[in-house]
Order: C-alpha cells, then sequence, then structure tokens
C-alpha cells in the first residue's frame, strides 16, 4: 500500500528533485509513497549498467518518461562536436536499456567567446539531424525541451515552444517535445504551442512552480502550488487535447527542497501534484 493516497499511474518524479538519493534509493522511496515513475539523470547511472538500472526500476512498477540530458551538441569545435555525438550515442543506448520513451535534449548555448545565436542554434540542429537515425534505431525518441530565455548563452539556445515544434514538425518520428511549466508559462504563445503539437509530440509534462521573488533562476524552483503558475489550467487544456502521457515533477532547489530530508519532499510532491495527474476519466494509462 503507498503511503500517499491517490491515482498516480501516470505520474513520475524527476530524480533531481531529490538529489541525495541514489538510483536504488529513489526508486524505493519514490515506490513506497506511490509514485508510478523516475526521471532517470545520467549522473546516477555511474557504477550501474543501464540494463542493471532498467530491471531495478521495473521489478519496482515504475516507468521512466525520460532520461537526462543529451551532452551538449553546440560546440564549434569539430572534435568536440564528434565527441559529443559519440556521447549522446551512448545515452540513447542507455535510454533504451532503462526502457525510457526519450532523452531530453539539452544541447548547450553559445559556444565559447560566440555572439552569433543563430549559428549555434543551426549547429543544434545539425546535431539532432545527425543523431535522429540513432534515435529511431534505439526506439528512444529525442525529446527537445525549450528552456527559459534566461539559459539562452549557457545552457540551451532552443528557448521557446514553438522553435522547439518547428524542429519535430521538420525532423519527424523520432522526435517530441518535453513541455516544462517552468520555462514556458511566461509565453503567451504556449497555450496554442501545445494545441498545435497536439497530444502525440508531447512526451512528458514537467511540474514545478515559479516563486517570487526567485532567489536563484537555475535552482529555485518552488513546489507545485507554492508559486505563481496556473497548473490547473494546463492540465485542463492538455485533457482537452487527449492527453494520456506522464506528468513528471522536477524540481531544482538547493535553497530549499534538496535541504529537506528527501522522504518528506517526495511525499509532499506526491501530495501537491495529486489534484493535477490523474488519468483522464475513460482514458488508458500511461507507463
Amino acid at each position: 500500500m503507498s503511503l500517499v493516497p491517490g491515482d498516480f499511474s501516470r505520474f513520475a518524479i524527476n530524480q533531481i528533485t531529490t538529489p541525495s538519493l541514489s538510483l536504488a534509493e529513489a526508486v524505493d522511496t519514490y515506490a513506497r509513497h506511490g509514485a508510478r515513475g523516475i526521471g532517470v539523470w545520467n549522473q546516477y547511472l555511474e557504477g550501474i549498467a543501464p540494463s542493471a538500472a532498467g530491471q531495478l526500476i521495473r521489478d519496482a512498477g515504475l516507468f521512466v518518461p525520460c532520461l537526462c540530458t543529451t551532452a551538449w551538441v553546440n560546440l564549434a569545435d569539430p572534435l568536440s562536436r564528434a565527441a559529443a555525438i559519440d556521447e549522446n550515442r551512448r545515452r540513447l543506448d542507455a535510454a533504451h536499456e532503462l526502457g525510457a520513451t526519450c532523452l531530453v535534449v539539452v544541447p548547450g548555448g553559445l559556444a565559447t567567446g560566440e555572439k552569433d545565436i543563430a549559428a549555434a542554434r543551426s549547429r543544434v540542429a545539425d546535431a539532432l539531424s545527425e543523431l535522429l537515425p540513432d534515435a529511431r534505431a534505439a526506439g528512444v525518441a529525442l525529446g527537445l525541451e525549450p528552456l527559459h530565455p534566461m539559459f539562452a548563452a549557457d545552457r540551451s539556445c532552443l528557448n521557446s515552444f514553438r522553435h522547439c515544434l518547428d524542429l519535430v514538425e521538420v525532423m519527424g518520428a523520432g522526435t517530441g517535445i518535453v513541455a516544462d511549466v517552468y520555462h514556458c508559462w511566461w509565453d503567451p504563445d504556449f497555450p496554442e504551442g501545445l494545441k498545435a503539437a497536439g497530444a502525440s509530440r508531447i512526451l512528458t509534462f514537467h511540474l514545478c512552480d515559479w516563486l517570487v521573488p526567485t532567489r536563484d533562476v537555475y535552482q529555485d524552483r518552488g513546489m507545485v502550488g507554492d508559486g505563481v503558475i496556473d497548473i490547473a489550467f494546463y492540465r485542463r487544456l492538455l485533457d482537452e487535447l487527449e492527453y494520456d502521457g506522464p506528468f513528471e515533477i522536477e524540481i531544482f532547489s538547493k535553497l530549499d527542497w534538496w535541504t529537506r530530508d528527501a522522504a518528506e519532499t517526495t511525499r509532499i510532491s506526491l501530495e501537491r501534484c495529486e489534484p493535477f495527474v490523474a488519468p483522464r476519466p475513460g482514458a488508458a494509462v500511461c507507463g
């Protein structure tokens, strides 16, 4: 019996929400509390074969909506770029062994000394096209995640839902969108972008909240319900689109939630997300 009541059949907790836990500890903690999925990060696979990690996760009855993230492919140096492509091929293989639906694409921002963001975006598009056959062969989608524009210089030059969707429309099968309310809630085109994408191209939907004030733009995300994002609105919109994929809480919070007991964070994550993550009435569950 799970520790938190509710239907969490499509709900996953991303590991970065409780970074103090090893993979095995996270699997056990999430499963005991009632979550049915886990978003995995690369660094937690160190010392464990992806196939063994996948078996551990499946034995606990959990699904894997994503593996986070790609190695940066924005590099201008040809040798560094080639090494990044090879590393991403290994990460696609790892995602396959985990049973992950997608590998989250965070490609990097501007190269060192660069000021031409259009050139950076062009290199990223070329790299993703190069990786696409490998993604299709692995049965793992490239999950393009638009990041907030404040990260354009140093973390990702994919900064709007529409830009990511344009790339997905060009590349086709083997790609999709990872939608995160933290990065997109401010964008007046986000609701229409979700409609344009349709349920089939949304691979997973990340939940958290935007705090006022935000003390650290990267690592001060709020727990669901503590900020200004209208999460209920997005749940209603996704229901209208007949989206039946996963919801995933992902909180970077070095000033608050990362300092707390991981079991407490897990419990509160489920309690806060419970109103927003149940299956649509009459719909099949994911996983």
